[in-house]
């Protein structure tokens, strides 16, 4: 089954806008695991992707920047939910924690801790959005300007109680809805200008950029620079090295309290003792647990096949249970080995190799093997590696893929094999991406993509 007819594993049945910009409803079913939305710059295709992120992950006071009068999503449930555009700015009071963190670098230390510790109760009264108004004036950025204004314009304080309530009540039922039919992660890549846009917004300066890693709860992720890439490298290195350690003592007290009985060696133990996996196991058990002399004696036992012999039963019954420690681990092993040979169909003239006995994820020249650090790599190859660096390295969760303009800094042959090796990772629920690159689907999914004027209709 090719991938431009598979039926999507995601539960979100369509999405729809009303009068977006003042004139525009728009109403987008998903039938397929992909749907690539084709427009050129202008057409609203960045402001439709944001708005169905910020659904999802139930970031509703983000949707205060767009023009609507309502959104709405139904699953394949048949639940649904619409949310207005009145009702996001009473959502705005949930998100005074971003408002105060972007005063910080511009009200004194007093006035910052004040408003934190405010905000801690969750109490928001009309004198405290008063104090945050003021202050807010006095050391302006952008970002608290636009947010303050909002919460100032909704005046919630000459709203009813009961009215204030009922909207609490609807926006809990709607974050419970998406909850109950919408489990995956959401992988979210928007351009670089939108990210640059919403850095200056909190305050950072433009020279910082590259070394922020913005990651909000819901999966949002925005990528910078590759410090996040290398940090994961370490940590799948340490992570299955502890693992073996912890695993290692484990087997060794069930191996004891096995010796104080009969050993029993099967054919099914002897059989998993292969050289190759034996190196493997014991490189990684570590010279601290087998010296180098032992293990050597046991590589040669195996590789002769005296390991057979009846006095050997003690040694292929404590070696078996070795093996079955690397099996533990041999999906995650599987997952990097996969992100490797996918990265490599992309690097110019380099290859990321794994060595599963030392642990070690390294990307060398294939010239000569010497290594290159990730700094050195062209931009196109670091989006490809952090980009399936998140697919294959972190959550086993499936995931949806929502994409603003994945051709940004591949090559034309690159952009034709992106899409269709995230959909092969096989932990693509549902892949949403918005493009103006013909060659983002001159491959299989050619059938999967539209032009987004089909969806949307003017007023």
């Amino acid at each position: 089954m090719t991938p431009n007819i598979k039926p999507k594993k995601s539960q979100i049945k369509s999405f729809s806008i009303k009068n977006l910009f003042g004139y525009k409803d728009v109403h987008i079913p998903f039938g397929k695991e992909a749907l690539i939305l084709i427009a050129e710059n202008g057409s609203g295709k960045t402001t439709i992707l944001n708005s169905l992120y910020y659904l999802l992950a139930c970031k509703f006071e983000k949707l205060s920047d767009i023009e609507f009068d309502s959104m709405s999503i139904e699953f394949e449930s048949g639940d649904k939910f619409e949310l207005k555009k009145s009702e996001v700015s009473f959502s705005m009071q949930f998100n005074v924690h971003e408002i105060i963190y972007s005063l910080r670098k511009f009200i004194p230390v007093r006035d910052y801790e004040m408003l934190r510790r405010e905000a801690r109760k969750g109490q928001y009264s009309s004198a405290f959005r008063q104090r945050l108004l003021q202050i807010a004036k006095r050391y302006p950025t952008p970002l608290a300007y636009q947010q303050l204004t909002l919460l100032s314009d909704f005046s919630l304080q000459n709203s009813s109680q009961v009215e204030l309530d009922e909207l609490e009540e609807k926006l809990k039922k709607i974050k419970n809805l998406i909850q109950e039919n919408f489990n995956e992660d959401i992988l979210y890549f928007p351009t670089y200008r939108r990210i640059e846009e919403d850095l200056k917004n909190l305050g950072y300066e433009e020279e910082k950029f590259e070394q922020i890693n913005f990651d909000e709860n819901k999966g949002k992720l925005i990528q910078f620079g590759m410090d996040d890439v290398i940090a994961r490298f370490n940590e799948i290195q340490s992570s299955i090295i502890d693992s073996t350690f912890n695993l290692f003592s484990e087997m060794s007290g069930e191996i004891l309290s096995q010796f104080l009985d009969d050993t029993v060696v099967t054919q099914a133990m002897r059989d998993k003792i292969q050289p190759e996996t034996l190196s493997i196991v014991l490189s990684r058990v570590g010279e601290k647990n087998i010296s180098r002399l032992d293990r050597e004696k046991i590589e040669e036992l195996v590789a002769s096949g005296d390991i057979n012999a009846s006095k050997y039963e003690q040694l292929v019954y404590f070696l078996s249970k070795l093996v079955d420690l690397y099996e533990k681990q041999k999906e995650r092993d599987e997952s990097i080995n996969q992100f490797a040979k996918v990265c490599n169909k992309y690097l110019n003239k380099k290859q990321i190799i794994y060595d599963e006995a030392s642990v070690k994820i390294s990307i060398v020249q294939t010239r000569d093997n010497s290594v290159v650090e990730i700094k050195n790599l062209s931009s196109g190859e670091k989006q490809i590696i952090s980009l399936f660096s998140k697919i294959y390295l972190e959550s086993p969760k499936e995931f949806i893929l929502l994409f603003d303009e994945p051709e940004l800094s591949l090559s034309l042959e690159w952009q034709k094999l992106l899409l269709p090796d995230i959909l092969n990772s096989h932990k693509c629920s549902f892949m949403l991406a918005v493009t103006h690159s013909p060659f983002i689907f001159d491959n299989e999914l050619d059938l999967n993509a539209r032009d987004l004027d089909i969806y949307v209709q003017e007023n």
